[in-house]
């Protein structure tokens, strides 16, 4: 959610001049909230959006399944697999039933200096492959005001941070660590260590150019 967030951010303040979006949708969610109500541990609050302009709530893509099913769909598709979790049904499932519009579409074009766009395909909480895709598709196709690259793997799992964040976050148990958070990171180890290995030195290609702006 916090990567919709800078997306939008950046989309609405022309003095943001390099934005890095890892696991991004190309749309604003609808609102939820994260605890404890009646076994669930998150569930989607109605009419809300997770974003607002000056008060007033920015328009979103309204989840198909409500409470407690939200969160129940949620549980029936990690159950088994593997991951940590997986909700990319709840996502897929909502697209289909709402049919996005321009209204609830992040506009990226808007977006000034850097833009980097980063996903892989095995991400099992949505389809930021797709969403990622999308976006480039619509940048190709609109003018636009950054100079923006996309970066999609294959393999890279949700956490698709630089190799050296990682070890940051969990020093010295990355790579173990990691293997029971997502399947993928368990079968394909060494494609994720390379995807954010690449993601590093990338990103710091990056940065560093931006700094001698």
């Amino acid at each position: 959610m916090l990567l919709m967030l800078a997306l939008v951010a950046a989309s609405y303040f022309s003095d943001i001049t390099l934005t890095v979006a890892m696991t991004p949708s190309d749309f604003v969610w609808q609102g939820f909230m994260q605890g404890n109500k009646d076994g669930c541990k998150e569930w989607p609050i109605e009419g809300e959006s997770t974003l607002s302009w000056h008060g007033k709530p920015l328009d979103y893509m309204p989840f198909v399944y409500k409470h407690p099913d939200y969160w129940k769909v949620i549980e029936q598709e990690t159950k088994g697999t593997g991951n940590m979790l997986c909700s990319r049904k709840l996502f897929d499932d909502s697209e289909k039933a709402y049919n996005l519009t321009e209204k609830e579409m992040i506009k990226v074009e808007n977006i000034c200096g850097k833009l980097c766009l980063i996903g892989a395909d095995d991400d099992t909480l949505w389809n930021t492959g797709k969403y990622i895709r999308r976006m480039d598709e619509r940048l190709k196709k609109t003018p636009h005001k950054c100079d923006y690259e996309v970066l999609v793997y294959k393999y890279g799992t949700h956490f698709v941070f630089p190799e050296t964040l990682i070890k940051l976050l969990v020093p010295g148990f990355s790579k173990f660590v990691m293997k029971f958070i997502f399947k993928s990171a368990k079968e394909h180890a060494d494609e994720c260590r390379q995807t954010r290995i690449d993601i590093d030195l990338k990103l710091r290609k990056v940065m560093s150019e931006w700094n001698n702006m």
